[in-house]
């Protein structure tokens, strides 16, 4: 379910899961930003629902800034739109593309589908290309391949980014971390061009 803390920042990110949650966090740490608050919708399903409850909250006139960021899920285009409804739905401010400003005065809206402008689902692919030149990718690589050679039908497609980010990280110290554990150990490059669209979003809040 969606989380619901105390609005306390002027600027506030809206992603999908607990994940983005702490990648998002590790990245504001990294960048040392302090004015924002990240929190989920619980998975795009939620999306509209939960920017209705969010606008109307007794907190909400706190809010000057707004970004929902939201997997591809092989879909991108339906994506933007459900994001756009979404934004109309609860009466606030729509932008016509991502990483697009808009402001009605008092509060200035923008978003982000990721990953941004290449081929992938999810933010699992953000963070993956931001190891990309890690010697672990090319074992992580030659895995699946040896997994199709063995006719085993291994993950689908639609959840092939999150094998490999399990994959990836079974070659660290800790092979038990998840996606955001792994962002708050440093194991997801920052500095990289992956997390450009990223930094992108937040400076234009």
């Amino acid at each position: 379910m969606p989380d619901d803390p105390k609005i306390k920042q002027p600027k506030q990110v809206i992603v999908e899961g607990n994940d983005e949650i702490r990648v998002f966090e590790s990245l504001s740490r990294h960048l040392n930003i302090q004015d924002w608050q990240v929190r989920h919708y619980g998975g795009s399903d939620n999306l509209r629902r939960f920017l209705k409850a969010f606008r109307v909250s007794s907190e909400f006139d706190l809010v000057r800034s707004l970004a929902i960021v939201a997997d591809a899920n092989s879909n991108r285009n339906g994506r933007e739109q459900r994001i756009h409804g979404a934004l109309s739905n609860a009466g606030l401010p729509v932008p016509s593309k991502p990483l697009e400003s808009i402001s009605n005065g008092d509060l200035k809206v923008a978003y982000l589908v990721v990953p941004h402008n290449v081929e992938g689902t999810m933010i699992e692919d953000v963070c993956l290309d931001s190891v990309k030149t890690d010697p672990a990718m090319e074992c992580v690589d030659r895995y699946f391949e040896c997994v199709s050679q063995a006719k085993i039908q291994g993950p689908r497609e639609v959840w092939m980014s999150k094998a490999r980010v399990h994959a990836f990280l079974a070659s660290r110290d800790r092979p038990d971390l998840r996606l955001g554990e792994a962002a708050e150990k440093g194991i997801w490059e920052f500095d990289t061009d992956a997390f450009l669209p990223l930094k992108d979003l937040l400076s234009i809040l």
